[in-house]
């Protein structure tokens, strides 16, 4: 069930609901919410008020129906309704209404403060509790976004990894011996010097200049057949003018372990992207499952 309609199902049973940098829902306890098959399922939702008031954070009782039905662990739950928030507050704030669904619709008074107008009970059954996920066990970016990658792709993905991952190896290993030991000491019939890229097990010039050509190789051959149709993409989950609410993000998703990246232009605009590479026709769905995951338009850029 999507959050919006969560935050309807939770102020149904809890008969109260506060929304940080909204205000307080309260619904009447005589009110009678329509069920699926009741003929009035789109009845004007005139039990509930609403109540102009500072709330710093979600209560955790809020916080914990969303975990219990969405399946998602309370960071990934926290995050998704701070940005629904968000947006919604972007909305309020350019003038624009915010709508929720099941509840009503808020908009911004021209004094301060926010006005509320009543909108129509969502009919149907609660929502089922899933199985949440243990919070020792955290998903990668991609399992997150629901995405499953082709079998070909990610093989090719593995791939070329797999080789950077061992030149780096060879190149972290020749630095340590160079720093640990300095330049080679140069013998009169030897005149060699450890290149940086080079291996700690090589000390005579034949197996250095061996494995230097094999190194030389293997960059070539990561350069010239680079995975077909597999490049690094960026997928921008939020664009802001906001200096705060993007560091707020960018701050929250680093806490999660994510690989955020942040890019600002002169301290004016930010965008928040993440990168990873991808076969192109995989971008769409990347793209696509993204959004959902983080209630938020996404863009590509290469």
């Amino acid at each position: 069930m999507k959050l919006p309609l969560l935050l309807a199902q939770f102020l149904y049973k809890h008969k109260k609901l506060a929304l940080p940098g909204i205000g307080i829902f309260t619904l009447d306890p005589s009110a009678e919410i329509p069920d699926a098959n009741s003929k009035n399922s789109h009845s004007t939702a005139l039990g509930i008020e609403f109540k102009n008031a500072v709330i710093s954070k979600p209560d955790e009782e809020l916080i914990a129906f969303i975990q219990s039905n969405t399946g998602k662990i309370k960071p990934v739950a926290v995050a998704d309704l701070d940005s629904f928030l968000s947006l919604g507050a972007e909305m309020l704030n350019i003038g624009k209404p915010f709508f929720l669904e099941g509840i009503g619709t808020i908009t911004k008074q021209r004094g301060g403060g926010f006005e509320f107008s009543p909108g129509a009970y969502v009919a149907g059954d609660p929502p089922t509790p899933v199985k949440t996920e243990k919070s020792g066990k955290r998903k990668s970016v991609l399992e997150e976004a629901n995405f499953e990658p082709q079998p070909h792709s990610n093989r090719k993905i593995i791939v070329f990894l797999a080789i950077l991952v061992g030149l780096g190896i060879i190149g972290w290993g020749g630095y340590s011996l160079y720093k640990k030991n300095g330049a080679v000491e140069k013998k009169p019939d030897i005149n060699v010097v450890v290149d940086s890229n080079s291996s700690p097990a090589a000390t005579d010039s034949t197996a250095i200049a061996s494995l230097k050509d094999s190194v030389s190789d293997k960059k070539n051959d990561v350069i010239a057949n680079p995975p077909k149709d597999t490049a690094a993409f960026k997928y921008v989950i939020l664009q802001t003018y906001s200096k705060e609410r993007a560091l707020r993000r960018y701050n929250q998703l680093r806490s999660f372990e994510l690989k955020i990246n942040m890019y600002t232009k002169d301290s004016s605009f930010f965008k928040l992207y993440f990168s990873f590479p991808s076969a192109t026709k995989d971008t769409v769905h990347i793209k696509d499952s993204l959004a959902r995951e983080y209630a938020h338009a996404v863009t590509i850029e290469r």
